[in-house]
């Protein structure tokens, strides 16, 4: 049983090293190619990046796991006992995550559940060894140390594999609603966003200066925000029923008054006679139900895709989890695209997510058709 113990453990650490090596690919590179968009993994990623665990977690694997692997092939017991004992500590903190996103963030990373699976079955592969290691090699005819075992040729596969692949692999295709709301010969921007939600706001002046300055540089940029505000933000109902009820021309101007500024109802009324809009049609308009069956629609519109938090936006089909800038829509004006996440999440944005993925599921209960958009 030992030889058979030693191999499965070796297995797992390099099973938790590809697992750790997509991840990092997913975290560092400049979009998700093996968790998508709408995943669970994007959720538990904001989680992480509100901590900046997102720079440390998918290096932390690689080298932890390198650790482990490489010990298990020492030509000394002391450091196969050190491996095999740093596999045991490895054990304790995959518990500790797959306890995190079942019982906190409330969803879950294929990729982290195989590092964290991994590396309980290395951990439990690893007990036998971790008084007295078992130094025979088992189906070999070389020292597992020496270059020629072919376990090192795995290893490096390991690590490789992913991440070549990850990194030349060409971005998913845009959802099919979101390409449906594009325009010819412009660079389109699809915006999801909640104007209550504080990282939207925060978005808003970078975008709207980035737009600007692409706009003013010649660009023919064509902009479509989609509208969902969340239960978990009293004022973005109505605020969000401002917007919609701001004429075509002027809406540009009231939004950047709504998500700059407060959103009670007295406010709301105050940007409209700003915009010197007819206050009485205004009014009536907040409180027509015709207005708030077009936020349901964005709601339905969002959860059709699975939407997993806000602000989320599309300029194409690329995702990058960056500030939205000048460059990004003056790069993309020949018709490459991107889509942006923006900006950096916190502690704060964990439970905004939490609740844009109960909109979506009570949404989805009520039938709605899916693959519409997010």
């Amino acid at each position: 049983m030992r030889p058979i113990a030693l191999i499965l453990h070796r297995a797992a650490a390099l099973s938790a090293l590809v697992f750790s090596a997509a991840t990092a690919v997913d975290y560092y590179g400049p979009s998700p190619r093996f968790c998508q968009s709408g995943a669970g993994c994007e959720v538990v990623h904001a989680w992480s990046a509100s901590f900046r665990l997102d720079l440390v977690l998918p290096a932390l694997g690689l080298v932890f796991y390198s650790f482990v692997f490489v010990l298990s092939l020492a030509p000394k017991p002391s450091l196969r006992r050190l491996g095999a004992r740093a596999a045991l500590l490895g054990a304790l903190g995959a518990v500790a995550f797959l306890t995190l996103q079942g019982a906190y963030i409330g969803a879950w990373c294929w990729l982290c559940v195989g590092v964290d699976a991994s590396a309980i079955v290395a951990a439990l592969a690893a007990i036998p060894f971790a008084k007295a290691p078992l130094m025979r090699e088992p189906l070999a005819t070389v020292d597992a140390h020496s270059w020629r075992s072919s376990w090192w040729p795995a290893w490096a596969l390991a690590i490789g594999f992913p991440l070549a692949w990850g990194l030349t692999a060409p971005p998913s295709p845009i959802p099919d609603g979101v390409r449906a709301r594009y325009v010819d010969g412009a660079v389109n921007v699809v915006l999801l966003s909640d104007p209550e939600c504080p990282f939207c706001r925060r978005m808003h002046p970078a975008l709207d200066e980035a737009i600007r300055e692409a706009r003013d540089a010649g660009v023919n940029v064509h902009v479509d925000r989609v509208l969902v505000p969340l239960p978990f933000h009293p004022a973005a109902r109505g605020a969000s029923h401002a917007i919609l009820c701001t004429p075509e021309n002027q809406r540009e101007a009231m939004t950047t008054l709504v998500y700059e500024g407060r959103l009670v109802r007295d406010a709301l009324i105050g940007y409209a006679r700003q915009l010197e809009l007819d206050e009485a049609a205004f009014v009536a308009c907040l409180d027509d139900p015709a207005t708030d069956a077009r936020v349901e629609e964005n709601l339905a519109y969002a959860a059709s895709v699975g939407m997993q938090g806000l602000p989320t936006t599309y300029i194409g089909e690329r995702h990058e989890r960056e500030a939205v800038s000048y460059t990004h829509l003056r790069a993309h004006e020949t018709g490459r695209n991107l889509v942006v996440v923006a900006p950096r999440r916190h502690a704060l944005d964990v439970p905004c997510r939490r609740h844009a993925r109960d909109v979506t599921r009570s949404t989805s209960r009520a039938d709605v058709t899916r693959r519409r958009h997010v």
